[in-house]
């Protein structure tokens, strides 16, 4: 065999099967190199022929995670989610980051360090804190340059975003019919028939008495009922009892106050016109002494849109321009025009609230509160190896040592936590622990011996059950005289429906409300006008859905807690747009930016479209798994 081969080294198959060898472990080497020459291994997606690289996707999802504050541990599901939430933020942040780079759009330095210093989370006394910058940026998980890039985004972003949706505005018909829609007031004219008001008949036999405890044996039937003892140890309820000095209470504050600090807001009456010779106009007629409603329905006539915002932040306000002005401004002082990106502004501010700690007097309760839990759970901590120490010897829980911070009860209750007496069992600690106990006693057995179960908000609880009474029919000599006022009450009940089917026929059936009303012994009341956006007003959300399904003269019947409703729908107001400008006004404003929201989240979607998007989803989950 050896010989065959060597024979071969000289031959021209030999010298093919090298060549090809040696190609075999170039395309390999190649295979290899490629995709660290090319980011490959570390681009979790790729947009517009660019690469997205993983380490910025792992940096938005550490972001959303810290942002959605979740009160445990994610599980697999939402960690996917918020991986696929920061692979979305991220390809659209470089679908427009290609789109700007295309239109040539800048971030000068001047406007990025102008934007950080105006964040009101990084200013002290008005001015810019490089201390504070740093501990905000430290609590949200965001290095200074990863803050800084973001900022920059944003500032193209302003040049890019608000000019595609700057025209966007809703047609006056959708506006006028939303109005109509929410702004319509109904009335109904009202009769009440009280239960308690019918002839009370007199008391049938015994006999019928008896067939009616036998035909509801639910309300005459006594719920199982256990007998327990119980022991809670709680922080909740140890913590009344610890004392706080003086001296805790002002440290503690230190640090409250530190990342608590209120940031300045202003409240703002603003009118926005296409036209600067227009809001130029609207100015002078404000500075004039004209009121906000007077204001609302100049603007309005102008074609001008007026809108109020109340205790908003500087970065709440959606113009950079006009956000800037508002909080240069003076209180009470008609302001304006101001150009910005979204046409020219005049404005008036109502309010202002300076940035600031909150004082000690309006902190000091619940730091107090904090500390006392504290110290609490620590000697929760200290008292729960010593409970179960005594548990496991078999001490009886009423003959537990008194040292151990436990709060004892024992008694008999239902399922629902009531005594035989339909009180509430007193069990020690909050609702929660409450509902933990009754849960696990109602799950346990007679004659289990105590154990101790970790309940919630740092709690602990054993318990016994030393009897069990199951549930029975309570006998009729004993709910007799319930039983008599049960039947006198449904006899009651029925004539009373019995009179309000025959005022809600009748009307139904082409008569006057108040006439048939009145010969029936009824007095007729009329409601508040009831609109779609206010709620109800004097009635029930049932019998308001119901008044704007009727028509007018329509008449429905309701029962309530003591009697029957009827209603009739007596009166339809429709206002015109021109009779409630702020309304309009505020409906518009919600329109505009429904729909603004709506074309930017078309344009970014359209950009990722474009710039085709493809995503390693093996590598993403590399993120969240």
């Amino acid at each position: 065999m050896l010989y065959w081969v060597r024979s071969l080294k000289g031959s021209w198959i030999a010298r093919v099967f090298s060549v090809l060898l040696m190609f075999v472990f170039i395309a390999w080497g190649a295979s290899s190199a490629l995709p660290l020459m090319t980011g490959g291994t570390n681009s979790v997606a790729h947009i517009g022929g660019q690469a997205v690289n993983i380490t910025a996707v792992q940096a938005e999802y550490q972001t959303e995670l810290n942002q959605a504050k979740l009160p445990s541990a994610p599980d697999a599901n939402t960690r996917q989610q918020i991986a696929q939430s920061a692979l979305a933020t991220v390809l659209r942040q470089q679908a427009l980051a290609l789109e700007e780079q295309a239109l040539g759009v800048t971030a000068p330095d001047a406007a990025v360090r102008a934007r950080i210093y105006a964040i009101p989370a990084f200013l002290t006394n008005g001015t810019f804190d490089q201390a504070k910058f740093n501990t905000v940026l430290q609590q949200n998980n965001l290095s200074p340059d990863r803050f800084l890039a973001l900022e920059t985004d944003n500032v193209k972003a302003e040049q890019v975003v608000p000019a595609v949706i700057a025209g966007v505005a809703p047609p006056t018909e959708l506006s006028n019919q939303i109005f109509s829609f929410i702004s319509q007031a109904r009335t109904a004219d009202m009769v009440t028939v009280p239960i308690a008001s019918q002839p009370a008949p007199a008391l049938p036999s015994d006999a019928v008495l008896q067939r009616y405890w036998k035909n509801h044996p639910a309300q005459y039937t006594a719920p199982e009922y256990r007998t327990v003892k119980i022991v809670v140890l709680s922080p909740q309820v140890l913590a009344a009892s610890e004392p706080v000095s003086d001296a805790e209470l002002q440290t503690l504050y230190a640090q409250a106050s530190a990342q608590q600090s209120v940031p300045a807001t202003r409240s703002v009456q603003v009118i926005t016109s296409n036209s600067p010779a227009k809001a130029a106009k609207l100015a002078k007629l404000w500075q004039s002494g004209a009121d906000w409603t007077a204001m609302q329905a100049a603007a309005q006539k102008a074609g001008a849109t007026a809108v109020a915002l109340d205790h908003a932040q500087q970065n709440q306000i959606p113009s950079t321009a006009l956000a800037q002005a508002v909080f240069a401004a003076t209180p009470g002082t008609v302001t304006g025009p101001v150009p910005g990106d979204l046409g020219s502004y005049v404005f008036e501010v109502t309010d202002a609230q300076a940035a600031g700690a909150p004082s000690f007097a309006s902190l000091a309760p619940a730091l107090k509160a904090q500390i006392q839990l504290q110290k609490a759970q620590l000697q929760v901590a200290k008292d729960v190896d010593n409970v179960q120490d005594a548990l496991a010897g078999q001490t009886p829980l009423d003959q537990l040592p008194g040292n151990l911070d436990l709060a004892a009860v024992q008694g008999t209750l239902d399922v629902n936590g009531n005594t035989t007496d339909g009180n509430k069992a007193p069990i020690p600690g909050g609702d929660k622990v409450r509902e933990a106990v009754i849960k696990a006693i109602f799950a346990g057995h007679q004659g289990d011996p105590a154990q101790l179960i970790t309940g919630p908000d740092g709690s602990y609880f054993a318990f016994t059950i030393d009897n069990i009474t199951k549930p029975a029919v309570r006998p009729y000599d004993q709910v007799k005289a319930q039983v008599a006022a049960d039947w006198v009450k449904d006899a009651q009940s029925h004539a009373a429906e019995a009179k309000a089917a025959d005022l809600l026929a009748a009307v139904n059936g082409g008569k006057n409300f108040d006439q048939v009303a009145q010969a029936a012994g009824f007095t007729v009341t009329k409601s508040a006008p009831q609109t779609r956006n206010a709620g109800p007003n004097g009635i029930t959300s049932q019998l308001e859905q119901i008044l704007f399904s009727l028509k007018l003269g329509q008449a429905t019947m309701q029962q309530t807690p003591d009697g029957f409703l009827v209603a009739v729908l007596s009166n339809i107001d429709q206002p015109k747009p021109s009779d409630d400008p702020a309304l309009l006004g505020q409906i518009q404003q919600s329109l505009t930016k429904s729909l603004q929201n709506d074309v930017a989240e078309s344009f970014l979607a359209g950009l990722e479209a474009r710039d085709k998007v493809s995503v390693d989803s093996k590598l993403l989950a590399q993120i969240y798994q």
